[in-house]
């Protein structure tokens, strides 16, 4: 491996090549797209919805990782940007409360896991133990967290749809 490749990076290619995430990618429930460290792409796949993609991508900054969660945002792989809102995973309940254009606009995720989102909810550390990062986690936490929402009932398709 590099040696000029800082702790945290080091750590996360480490993670990459671990069971949790391969065999998420084996089960195809995640893809890695591309690596320029910090920032990290990542699709995540989705149920069959009418009209609605097979799988959203994430761009994940990942500094300071696994000391530091990561913390992600809707992206559009192919024009390298922010997803539209339009575009952006619809629901009921949990997965327009999750993927909100109003919080931080749109730039994370409205998560436990996500490293923004925690800050001023201390009460997800007692009403989502399971979802909150520590260092001792890896980034297949924040991915099952999304692919779950994704793959829930709850999900409907597209925001638009």
């Amino acid at each position: 491996m590099d040696e000029n490749i800082g702790p945290d990076e080091r750590v996360f290619r480490a993670d990459l090549d671990k069971g949790p995430f391969l065999s998420g990618a084996d089960r195809g429930r995640w893809r890695l797209i591309s690596v320029e460290w910090p920032v990290v792409i990542i699709a995540v796949s989705a149920s069959e919805r009418p009209d609605a993609p097979g799988e959203y991508a994430f761009r994940l900054d990942c500094a300071g990782y696994p000391q530091v969660g990561p913390t992600a945002q809707l992206w559009d792989a192919e024009q390298n940007g922010p997803l539209p809102p339009a575009k952006w995973p619809g629901g009921k309940f949990r997965v327009p409360a999750a993927f909100r254009t109003d919080w931080q606009g749109g730039t994370c995720l409205y998560l436990p896991c996500d490293r923004i989102s925690i800050n001023g909810h201390d009460n997800w550390r007692h009403q989502h133990p399971e979802m909150i990062w520590s260092p001792d986690k890896d980034i297949t936490l924040y991915l099952r967290t999304i692919y779950d929402l994704l793959n829930s009932s709850d999900y409907t398709g597209l925001r638009s749809s």
